[in-house]
């Protein structure tokens, strides 16, 4: 008896050393909410001045912890040359901003991460029991789902006004409320 508890508190134990190794190496912490994207055909812009009317738009707003940074990300894989993202954070949430020419047009697009907490992943990784667990101990209430919507509504709104503004400056045709729509993934499934 003694024997058979020792060695499933082995295979817990290993178990858990794995999904540890797993997280750290494995996928990323940050979970998919929603993207965007357009291109502006015939249109040419400066990526650097889209990212600064968007930041100084951004933070002339004064929401409590939302900070700017600049990210890279590489354009293919790991020797391919890298494309500049302007990253909006605000609590556990990070909206990153493209902004890039692209043949005649102009493309722009933003992507809204949510940050999962390393004992939340962890916890899910328990076999059988993880996702009740999780379920349990991180719900995912009225008040993060609306959280969510605010900081995602409030930033499209941002890139929507930039681009409003930029082709009313140029004369061109403003996007269409179908153009403006962002996709939703359903991050709140368990």
């Amino acid at each position: 008896m003694f024997s058979i508890i020792y060695l499933l508190q082995n295979i817990l134990f290993i178990l858990i050393i794995i999904g540890i190794f797993r997280l750290i190496f494995g996928k990323a912490i940050r979970e998919y909410h929603s993207n965007w994207s357009t291109l502006i055909d015939g249109f040419k812009y400066s990526s650097e001045d889209f990212y600064d009317k968007v930041k100084k738009e951004l933070l002339s707003k004064e929401i409590q912890g939302i900070s700017t940074t600049y990210i890279y990300r590489n354009i293919g894989g790991l020797t391919s040359g890298q494309r500049k993202y302007l990253r909006v954070m605000w609590k556990e949430y990070e909206y990153d901003i493209c902004a890039s020419p692209f043949g005649t047009g102009f493309f722009i697009s933003w992507w809204l991460l949510t940050k999962d907490s390393l004992a939340n992943r962890l916890i899910k990784r328990i076999p059988f029991v993880g996702n009740f667990l999780a379920d349990k101990l991180y719900p995912k209430t009225y008040y993060k789902i609306d959280t969510a919507s605010m900081f995602m509504t409030y930033a499209n709104a941002t890139v929507q006004k930039i681009i409003k503004d930029i082709l009313n400056e140029k004369g061109v045709r403003a996007l269409t409320e179908l153009e403006k729509q962002p996709v939703l993934n359903n991050i709140f499934k368990r």
